[in-house]
């Protein structure tokens, strides 16, 4: 008898850590941007640079799918609507059946901009963007956060909205 409890009791203990370690922090660093912005993260998202070659900020977390990235771009070389509707325009030609909502107007980091969300199929899965084009000093600032699935979309809505709301233009 009190080895199937001992047992018991070690199994309990066993489970117990396992759940506690697969939880995520909700601590966020803030990520300084080659001294052109600094936005904030989740501690469980993880620099990659492999999403945009040449964007200033890449951070992803694979097993959740969620990706993040920011990039500047030269306000002399387009207008803001011409550079939103590029950046939609090559999300469109990359997804099936996309849907973009309407732009709705935001002020992050006391930057004006654009925020709006474009969903559709790549590869056959359902994916989700968030896509935000902000007017600076010389600069677009252009973040785009996406993730797969709309379950996924709705149970991280609170960590991308931060991830947008924290940005700041540097200088």
């Amino acid at each position: 008898m009190k080895i199937s409890n001992l047992f018991l009791l070690s199994l309990v203990s066993c489970l117990l850590s396992f759940s506690t370690g697969c939880r995520y922090s909700k601590e966020y660093q803030t990520i300084d941007a080659g001294n052109k912005f600094t936005i904030a993260v989740p501690s469980w998202l993880k620099k990659d640079e492999k999403l945009k070659p040449g964007a200033d900020f890449q951070y992803a977390n694979h097993y959740r799918n969620i990706y993040a990235i920011a990039e500047t771009a030269d306000k002399s070389k387009a207008d803001f609507a011409t550079t939103m509707n590029g950046n939609l325009n090559n999300l469109r030609k990359a997804m099936s059946n996309a849907t973009v909502s309407d732009s709705i107007e935001v002020t992050v980091g006391g930057l004006k901009g654009e925020r709006v969300e474009i969903f559709g199929k790549m590869n056959g899965e359902n994916i989700y963007f968030s896509e935000v084009l902000l007017n600076g000093a010389n600069n677009f600032y252009h973040i785009s956060i996406w993730i797969r699935s709309e379950d996924r979309k709705l149970k991280y809505k609170e960590d991308i909205d931060h991830i947008i709301n924290s940005f700041k233009e540097k200088g």
